[in-house]
């Protein structure tokens, strides 16, 4: 079986020729089961090898609308020029990157499905990798080759390579009793090839990963050779009862004197594993049902703790009392230390999505009508060490996340 399909897709925030971005796919499978080596197999019920390819593009530009244009922009108030006694605006060309064009991201994937004793257990395993090229990064443009000293460009690769796994097994099959559970599992590793279109050892990467508390700070990075948004932070030094001592941190390029330079890259807020278990189980008339998630190795940054767990922060110069977040009965630091690696927690969890009981009334008025009385809970228990509010959180930063709440339904289904 073979499948191929082709993309085009237009950006006016690219120039003319760049605007258009060519995207193909194709897929390839292979019904082994019905060959005749497997054909009369006692063994192996389902087996097929699976190929794919493609490419996607994004074009997503967060600076402006359209950096390619060269345009001329009006300058401050504070740079006008004086004429005798008239101050005149100025106005100053900007700079711009004509060779803009589409992110690419392309996919290359293996996989099988099989299935045992007339499928009583079946499942997938995909071995995938996913090289993004021409990654847009603000850099250092060579001195008098554009009108700004930093400029937006394509000069960035990522990677993302992994495992995924998905199994399900049928353990019991009769006339009164069924059921079947599943489980999967994604391993994924993601790691920054380039950001600068020249080799620089000195170059540290992009900052990133905003956060609450002073103006303009940030806690991630972007650094070759790490996983996108990796933390960056200091190395908390403790006393020998275990607390941290405030504002003092390892030195860890010896040259006697703490710095940027200090900083580390402390692990990343994507998950190194995600699995998921479900389950089905039906006895006569009465079904029993549930889902739940798996997270392993995120990273989560505490900025509530962080931000509101030091005892400035109880009193603030316009007269108000403010609450205090209780880490600072552990840490009793007196200023915010923001960038410290205490803050950083391990934000596994495993959460309990969906449970629904139900009972199942056949003919109820005539042979045709059917009903079902249910219950279920949504988002049942989160079993985490993360001491926040909670450990999923896109990006990492925990600065004031809403709660999701838990929801109990109880309902009804008719059929007539």
């Amino acid at each position: 079986m073979l499948t191929a399909t082709f993309r085009a897709d237009g950006s006016s925030r690219f120039a003319t020729g760049n605007k258009w971005g060519m995207f193909p796919s194709v897929a390839f499978a292979w019904d082994m089961k019905q060959e005749e080596f497997l054909k009369n197999s006692s063994v192996f019920s389902t087996m097929k090898l699976r190929l794919g390819y493609g490419i996607t593009g994004q074009q997503d530009i967060t600076s402006s609308d359209y950096p390619y244009l060269p345009v001329y922009k009006f300058g401050q108030t504070t740079a006008q020029y004086q004429l005798g006694n008239t101050f005149v605006t100025t106005i100053r060309p900007s700079g711009y990157d004509l060779n803009l064009k589409w992110e690419q991201t392309t996919t290359y994937n293996v996989g099988i499905d099989f299935g045992f004793l007339k499928n009583k257990i079946t499942g997938t395993i995909d071995v995938y990798d996913r090289p993004t090229k021409d990654l847009l990064n603000t850099i250092a443009p060579a001195a008098g080759t554009n009108l700004t000293n930093q400029i937006l460009t394509n000069v960035g690769d990522l990677v993302n390579k992994g495992v995924e796994l998905g199994l399900n097994y049928r353990t019991i099959e009769t006339q009164n009793i069924d059921w079947t559970i599943g489980v999967n599992a994604t391993f994924n590793h993601n790691e920054i090839t380039k950001l600068t279109s020249s080799n620089d050892p000195s170059y540290a990467g992009v900052i990133t990963g905003g956060i609450a508390g002073g103006v303009g700070n940030y806690i991630q990075i972007n650094t070759v050779g790490y996983a996108s948004r990796s933390f960056y932070v200091y190395e908390q030094v403790y006393d020998a009862n275990g607390k941290p001592i405030e504002g003092l941190y390892v030195d860890r390029n010896g040259d006697g004197k703490l710095s940027e330079l200090d900083k580390y890259r402390a692990g990343s807020p994507d998950a190194k594993l995600l699995a998921g278990i479900s389950s089905n189980f039906r006895y006569k008339n009465f079904d029993f049902s549930f889902n739940g998630r798996l997270s392993l190795g995120n990273i989560v940054y505490n900025n509530m703790a962080s931000n509101h767990g030091s005892y400035s922060e109880a009193y603030r110069s316009v007269g108000i009392l403010n609450n205090l977040n209780t880490s600072v009965l552990k840490t009793n630091f007196a200023n915010p230390q923001y960038w410290s690696d205490y803050y950083l927690e391990d934000g596994s969890f495993f959460k309990m999505d969906n449970m629904t009981l139900g009972y199942n009334v056949k003919k109820l008025f005539n042979d045709k009508s059917n009903m079902r009385i249910y219950g279920s809970v949504e988002n049942l228990f989160t079993i985490t060490r993360y001491t926040g509010l909670d450990p999923e959180i896109y990006g990492g930063i925990d600065n004031n996340v809403y709660p999701r709440p838990r929801t109990f339904m109880l309902g009804v289904n008719l059929e007539f």
